[in-house]
């Protein structure tokens, strides 16, 4: 159960919320929280203790920024409401807005939670995960005790015939993970819909790549290294890309740049939320009401496109290793020998490290 939990919230939730508190409010904590999205890919691993202790010190970081936030919108108001009047001191309150500070006095109840669910929501994940991790370490550790005691009379319970065959089908299991794991197919069906949701510049770029990846793809040609520059190229377009309308949302660049301009169409650019200076009838924020939905889906589209494309460029790092090894333990070993290295003859045609692939390899790799 702790398991399941904690992959839930590493590989579902807390990216699509990362990306979610970054688009919702155009401040400057915003950006810290977009920041953290762009390191995810890169921190949000299980594999070894180094990236458990890099996971840890990840979530720890959105734990206490959400704590800072949520202490920061209860005291600021309280400030406001016992010792200064902030809705007086505009330069101040304005200041404030502008970094993700809000006095609360006159807005709505949908405006208040609209400000101050994001933080609730990472706070709440964090929390989660720590207890979670907490839990499920408990657990391991427990079960590799048992494992001790016990492993002595078990190693001479059961016959090596069967050892092998357990360790073939742990490698198997392993072996399809690691397919999954690592093939293009999902993020190029992400970046199929950031290209098409919003004809732009960037979305065409998206769009030959994915046509070049999905056709090198479709003629069973592995994503080798020459294959990799193109995807980094794109990885960093992806990046660049979400951060100019991350920063096409901010008020102080609204002002200061022509909204109307051809570059503007060009480049996709469009103004999703309008943050007021001064609260109107309730009201803090409002979402532009000539856009469609395809307009407010773009860019979580290429927020999730930037994620899975560079997921599946970290995981394919090992890939060559990883399946070389997985199959030269899967092929079968004369005299019972499983690490043994020396084929048998006639057997170990499909499984040799040159072999034809499988039919799972040919779909997802």
């Amino acid at each position: 159960m702790a398991e399941l939990v904690l992959f839930i919230l590493i590989r579902f939730l807390l990216p699509l919320t990362l990306i979610f508190v970054s688009l919702v409010r155009p401040v400057g904590i915003s950006c810290i929280y977009l920041i953290m999205f762009f390191l995810s890919p890169w921190l949000l691993r299980t594999k070894n203790l180094r990236q458990r202790s890099f996971l840890n010190v990840f979530i720890i970081i959105l734990c206490v920024l959400s704590t800072i936030c949520l202490i920061g919108h209860l005291l600021i108001n309280l400030i406001g409401l016992f010792f200064i009047d902030l809705s007086s001191k505009k330069s101040l309150a304005f200041i404030l807005r502008q970094i993700g500070f809000l006095y609360f006095k006159g807005l709505s109840f949908g405006s208040i939670a609209h400000w101050t669910l994001p933080d609730f929501f990472i706070f709440l994940e964090t929390i989660v995960y720590l207890i979670f991790s907490k839990i499920f370490h408990k657990r391991h550790k427990k079960l590799i005790r048992n494992d001790d005691d016990g492993i002595i009379k078990v190693n001479k319970e059961i016959p090596d015939t069967v050892k092998i065959a357990e360790m073939n089908r742990l490698l198997i299991i392993i072996y399809i993970r690691t397919v999954l794991k690592t093939s293009p197919i999902f993020s190029l069906i992400v970046l199929y819909f950031a290209a098409s949701l919003r004809p732009s510049l960037p979305g065409s770029l998206y769009f030959l790549m994915f046509i070049i990846a999905g056709t090198y793809w479709a003629l069973y040609r592995q994503l080798n290294r020459r294959m990799y520059y193109p995807l980094i190229f794109m990885v960093v377009a992806l990046l660049i890309h979400i951060t100019c309308i991350f920063a096409y949302q901010l008020p102080v660049l609204q002002r200061s740049i022509n909204i109307n301009t051809i570059w503007s169409r060009v480049m996709g650019m469009e103004i999703l939320l309008s943050l007021f200076k001064e609260n109107k009838n309730g009201k803090i924020l409002e979402l532009n009401k000539q856009l469609n939905l395809d307009s407010y889906l773009n860019p979580i589209a290429v927020m999730l496109a930037y994620f899975a494309s560079t997921l599946s460029l970290i995981n394919r790092s090992k890939y060559e290793l990883t399946f070389n090894t997985i199959r030269m333990n899967l092929e079968p070993k004369p005299h019972g020998i499983f690490l043994n290295t020396q084929p048998v003859k006639g057997k170990t045609d499909d499984l040799s490290v040159d072999a034809e692939p499988s039919m799972l390899e040919q779909f997802f790799i």
